[in-house]
């Protein structure tokens, strides 16, 4: 039998065998940091890319924790998309299949009749986009008065693809007494916001050696030939859809260039340069203030003095002059303890100045690989997905089968024909644009406000719950016995 490391040799010992099914050996560095604190009860935040082993570090405690003797929703992980729900659920069911864990996939897309079967009989996790989980809730065919632990898997990307009004909904049928987990590459403020609505003093756990806490800004560059730039831009605003942004450019002419490309690509930009009317850049800066304008396009001179709060991304469409400028620009995102990104597009003969700059200002730039086809053709269909689960949500099973399918020879006609392909992508194009999601969490909640309204009688949280124990979970995450188990909680774009 293969010898498992001190950490996996102490869990369960069928949960020990799933482990060697999956081939693992030895913990990663997420689930050797992540594991202990779980299995001690408390809540985390967790700095983790994909691909880290974030999926182990969350799943063997969640399944350690479950008692399969009660066939209830015990946890529930929200992710960002369909895949990754898919791909997660596969994990945890292979860690629990020797416990008997029951773990149903549930996201938009597919029919319900399999998703309502399983909740009707009865599952021990969850694992879902919020989408498709609120509209469960939302029928009555879920409840989740038992789950003693939550957990936000790619906590950025939900926030992103607008997903936050749906979450924040999803937390008014969860109970107080819970251990909650939020995962995610990047700990913007958003993120961190989020983290305060759904954690209760979280314990910070950062996987790269050396990162002890989130940065206010991260720095990223891309190198392209400099006849790629605009297009490049393009992509980048596309793909991160930034809440509002400054692109700076160095001179008067690409102000205005930049302002035109992107305006007759329906991107919501407007310019401010030495040649504007006085009116005209009290106008620009008026809008952006107010977020009715999202990208404002400017030079390093006319943008003096411009302070926007809640500014999410710098852009520089051109390398900055010298490293005083590029720290001017960048300091103008992250402020108030927000946090905010910077963008460099960096063509090849700028690639030296710009290593100066980084080497006198002591800023590490992260290079990144620009998006690619495949890449915006998946962020564009997530976020397609997510308007249409937010839309189709108020009607039943029933009645969205019957929309959907008798429009279905509908659609497949229209692809038939170059003109229907086009008007098909012309009605995906208008039901992006009609509004952009909700993506910013409230930065503090209102202490003078009384808390959320829990439905389903979750106020009261597990059954015989009390503090961080729970009912289940005890020791170091066992399935019964009090004392900081995993089951339960303790709460007192264009």
């Amino acid at each position: 039998m293969t010898e498992l490391s001190e950490l996996f040799a102490e869990v369960a010992e069928d949960i020990q065998t799933s482990i060697r099914e999956l081939g693992w050996h030895t913990p990663t560095t997420v689930q050797a940091k992540a594991i202990p604190l779980m299995r001690g009860g408390g809540d985390l935040i967790v700095q983790a890319q994909t691909g880290s082993g974030k999926t182990g570090a969350f799943g063997i405690p969640l399944v350690e924790g479950i008692d399969t003797s009660i066939a209830r929703i015990q946890a529930l992980v929200m992710l960002p998309t369909r895949e990754l729900a898919n791909q997660v659920a596969v994990e945890l069911t292979t860690l629990g299949r020797h416990r008997g864990v029951l773990v149903l996939p549930v996201y938009g897309g597919t029919g319900y009749a399999e998703q309502v079967d399983a909740l009707e009989t009865g599952v021990h996790i969850i694992v879902g986009t919020p989408g498709r989980i609120l509209d469960h809730l939302g029928n009555g065919r879920m409840d989740l008065r038992d789950v003693g632990a939550l957990v936000l898997d790619e906590a950025d990307e939900m926030l992103s693809l607008g997903f936050w009004p749906d979450m924040r909904e999803i937390g008014t049928y969860l109970p107080e007494k819970r251990q909650s987990h939020l995962f995610s590459a990047t700990i913007p403020e958003k993120v961190r916001s989020l983290s305060r609505f759904f954690l209760t003093d979280a314990e910070f756990v950062a996987v790269d050696d050396g990162l002890s806490a989130p940065q206010q800004i991260e720095h990223y560059y891309y190198v392209c030939s400099a006849n790629e730039k605009e297009a490049l831009l393009a992509r980048i605003l596309e793909f991160e859809d930034p809440e509002s942004a400054i692109i700076f450019c160095n001179t008067k002419a690409d102000v205005r260039f930049i302002t035109g490309y992107l305006s007759k690509r329906g991107f919501n930009a407007d310019q401010i340069s030495g040649d504007l009317a006085q009116a005209a850049r009290e106008r620009a800066l008026k809008r952006i203030k107010s977020g009715e304008l999202r990208f404002l396009v400017a030079t390093d001179v006319a943008a003096r003095g411009i302070d926007i709060s809640d500014l999410s991304h710098v852009i520089s469409y051109a390398t900055a002059d010298a490293p005083e400028v590029y720290v001017h620009r960048t300091g103008r995102t992250g402020r108030a303890g927000k946090a905010g990104i910077a963008i460099s597009l960096v063509s090849g003969l700028d690639i030296g100045n710009f290593k100066h700059m980084q080497n006198v200002n002591n800023i590490e730039v992260v290079e990144r690989t620009p998006p690619s086809e495949s890449d915006m053709l998946t962020r564009i269909r997530e976020r397609i997905q997510v308007k249409v689960e937010h839309e189709m949500r108020g009607l039943s099973p029933a009645q969205t089968d019957f929309e959907v399918n008798r429009l279905i020879p509908v659609v497949e006609a229209m692809a038939t024909s170059h003109e229907g392909r086009r008007d098909l992508a012309g009605i995906c194009a208008a039901y992006l644009s009609e509004h952009r999601p909700e993506t910013t969490v409230p930065e503090e909640p209102n202490a003078d406000a009384p808390p959320p309204e829990r439905r389903r009688g979750s106020s009261d949280g597990r059954r015989n719950g009390s503090g961080r124990g729970g009912n289940r979970g005890g020791g170091r995450g066992g399935n019964r016995g009090g004392g900081g188990g995993n089951r339960g909680g303790g709460r007192g774009r264009r």
